[in-house]
C-alpha cells in the first residue's frame, strides 16, 4: 500500500476509502483489480476498503468493529457509535443479538431505520460520548440503557450488568434514564437497571441471577463470601437464605491460549471446582449448579423445578435464615475488585 494511503487507514483503524485510494495516486482501473473477488484489499461497505490479509487475522469481534468503522467513514452527516457497534468498542458484555447490525446515532427527530446493514438512530439530545480506539461512541451508561430499549429487558440486563461490574456507578444510569424519559421503551431500560447487580462477574451470572429470580424464593445476594477448610476465602456466585447457587460456564474449561479463562487441564478445573462446592456444604450451606442451557428454551422450566427442589431441601435441613456467623464473615469480607474505568475523586476535587 502506497504510504499516503497506509497513514489514512492506519488513522482510521485499517479502512479506507475509494476517494482517498484516489488522492494517494490509485487508478480506477488498479482499484477495480484490487477489489476483485480474493483481491488484496476486500470490500467492507460500497466504496470502503481494507486488506484483506488484516481481515483474515480478525475474529468476529474484530471483524465487526471493523464494518462499523467502515459505516462511520461512509456516513454523510457526522455519527458517532451507539447501542450494538459501540458495545463491541467498549467492551461491554452482551448477549447475542436476534440480528447484527452496525449501530449508529446521528442528530436529528428521534426515530430509527435500517438499510443496508446500518441501523440508524436519531436524537434531538445532547450525548454523553466516549472516544476509544479512535471511535466516537455513546458512554458506558448511554449505550448500555440503549441495548435495553433496543433488544429488551434481557439483553439489557447483560450490558448494564457489564457496565456497572466495570465501574460505571448506578447514578449515571439514572441520569441517562431521566434524560430519556420520552424515548422509546424506556420502560424496559428502567426495569433492567433496577434489577441490574454490580456483582455479576460474567454474562451467565447474570442470566442465573435472573433464573433465579424468577423462583421468588427471596433477596439474592451476589459474591457471597465462606470461609473454607484450609482457611480460604471463596466468593459464590449468588446466595439466597441458606443455599448457594454457582454459574458454571465452558470458558472456565477452555485454556486461556484458545480463548478460554482455564490455566490447568479440564479434568483439574472439574475437580477443584468439585470439591470447592463440597467444602461450601461443609460450612451449613446447600449448593445448586447453574450452566448455559439452564437459561434458555425448554431447559429453563427444567432447571426451575431442579432448583427450587435443592433450595426446599437446604430449607428444611438448614432453615431459611442465614447464620449470623456467616452474614458477620461476609460482611466483613466484600468481594474486592479494580474497576476498568477511572471515577474521579470527587472527595479531592476543588
Amino acid at each position: 500500500m502506497r504510504p499516503a494511503l497506509a497513514a489514512a487507514a492506519a488513522a482510521q483503524g485499517g479502512v479506507f476509502s475509494r476517494r482517498q485510494a484516489l488522492l494517494a495516486g490509485y487508478t480506477a482501473r488498479e482499484i477495480r483489480a484490487l477489489t476483485r473477488p480474493g483481491g488484496i484489499w476486500a470490500v467492507v461497505r460500497h466504496g470502503i476498503y481494507c486488506q484483506r490479509l488484516d481481515l483474515d487475522q480478525l475474529d468476529t469481534r474484530e471483524r465487526w468493529v471493523i464494518k462499523d468503522r467502515a459505516a462511520v467513514l461512509s456516513s454523510q452527516r457526522p455519527a458517532i457509535l451507539s447501542h450494538d457497534s459501540a458495545a463491541r468498542v467498549l467492551r461491554i458484555d452482551t448477549l447475542d443479538p436476534p440480528t447484527q447490525s452496525t449501530h449508529l446515532t446521528i442528530l436529528g427527530p428521534t426515530g430509527s431505520r435500517t438499510n443496508g446493514g446500518v441501523t440508524r438512530h436519531r436524537d434531538l439530545l445532547p450525548l454523553c460520548v466516549e472516544r476509544a480506539d479512535g471511535l466516537l461512541v455513546t458512554s458506558y451508561a448511554r449505550t448500555a440503557v440503549d441495548i435495553a430499549r433496543w433488544h429488551g429487558y434481557r439483553h439489557g440486563l447483560v450490558a448494564i450488568d457489564s457496565v456497572r461490574q466495570m465501574g460505571v456507578p448506578l447514578s449515571d444510569l439514572d441520569a441517562e434514564l431521566s434524560r430519556m424519559v420520552r424515548h422509546p421503551h424506556v420502560a424496559r431500560a428502567r426495569a433492567a437497571v433496577s434489577d441490574s447487580d454490580a456483582g455479576a462477574e460474567s454474562v451467565l451470572e447474570t442470566l442465573g441471577r435472573e433464573l433465579v429470580a424468577s423462583l421468588g424464593l427471596g433477596e439474592i445476594e451476589t459474591q457471597f463470601a465462606v470461609r473454607i477448610a484450609g482457611g480460604r476465602i471463596v466468593w459464590c456466585d449468588l446466595r439466597v437464605g441458606c443455599h448457594i447457587f454457582e454459574c458454571h460456564g465452558k470458558l472456565k474449561l477452555i485454556p486461556v491460549s484458545a480463548g478460554g479463562v482455564a490455566e490447568e487441564p479440564p479434568q483439574e478445573v472439574l475437580w477443584k471446582q468439585r470439591a470447592r462446592q463440597t467444602d461450601i456444604c461443609a460450612e451449613g450451606l446447600g449448593a445448586s449448579s447453574i450452566v448455559w442451557a439452564d437459561c434458555f428454551g425448554a431447559g429453563r422450566e427444567r432447571a426451575r423445578q431442579r432448583l427450587r427442589k435443592e433450595y426446599a431441601v437446604t430449607a428444611a435441613r438448614f432453615g431459611q435464615e442465614l447464620p449470623a456467623h456467616l452474614r458477620r464473615f461476609a460482611d466483613a469480607h466484600p468481594r474486592r475488585r479494580s474497576a476498568d474505568l477511572w471515577t474521579p475523586d470527587l472527595a479531592s476535587a476543588a
